[in-house]
């Protein structure tokens, strides 16, 4: 987060926003989630509580009738909202009350999409995140919001992936 730089409010830095600078257009492959580097994902855009994921829908990620299946659908914008969360530099750990998902259309193998995710509200203990998927054509295939509760937790330390200094 950046404010004007003079004596009352000096410029302050958030050193996981400028690391996460440095992965714009590459793939999330160094992330401390599993789930993250097998979802593969590209980061596209990051800012102070907001980050846009690309995906690219993959033949284990279907079901029978050859789309994304909605959970992994639901996987892609929690963890594109884990990026927009990431993004705060905040040493809390942060978890999930609700997740609600609406379906509108479907992608199929072999399809990108991009995963938007926004915190609406920062509070000091619950963060609203809102979320969006679309397609290369740009049609919204699901939306979606997200409480989160953020605790201090003794010994925890904001995760870091394996390139950050």
């Amino acid at each position: 987060m950046e404010t004007t730089n003079n004596k009352l409010f000096p410029m302050m830095t958030n050193p996981v926003i400028e690391f996460l600078k440095t992965l714009e257009g590459k793939h999330l492959e160094g992330s401390p989630s599993p789930v993250t580097a097998w979802l593969n994902g590209r980061l596209i855009d990051v800012s102070h509580g907001f980050a846009i994921v690309e995906y690219e829908v993959r033949n284990e990620m279907t079901n029978p009738l050859g789309t994304l299946q909605g959970g992994i659908f639901t996987t892609m914008m929690d963890d594109a909202l884990g990026v927009a969360v990431y993004s705060l530099g905040k040493d809390k750990f942060y978890t999930s009350v609700n997740f609600t998902v609406d379906y509108l259309e479907s992608a199929m193998e072999g399809e990108k999409v991009t995963v938007q995710a926004r915190i609406a509200r920062e509070g000091n203990t619950i963060l609203n995140v809102s979320v969006m998927v679309k397609n290369e054509a740009g049609k919204t295939l699901a939306t979606g919001s997200s409480n989160l509760v953020g605790k201090e937790v003794e010994g925890f330390t904001l995760p870091r992936f394996r390139q950050m200094k």
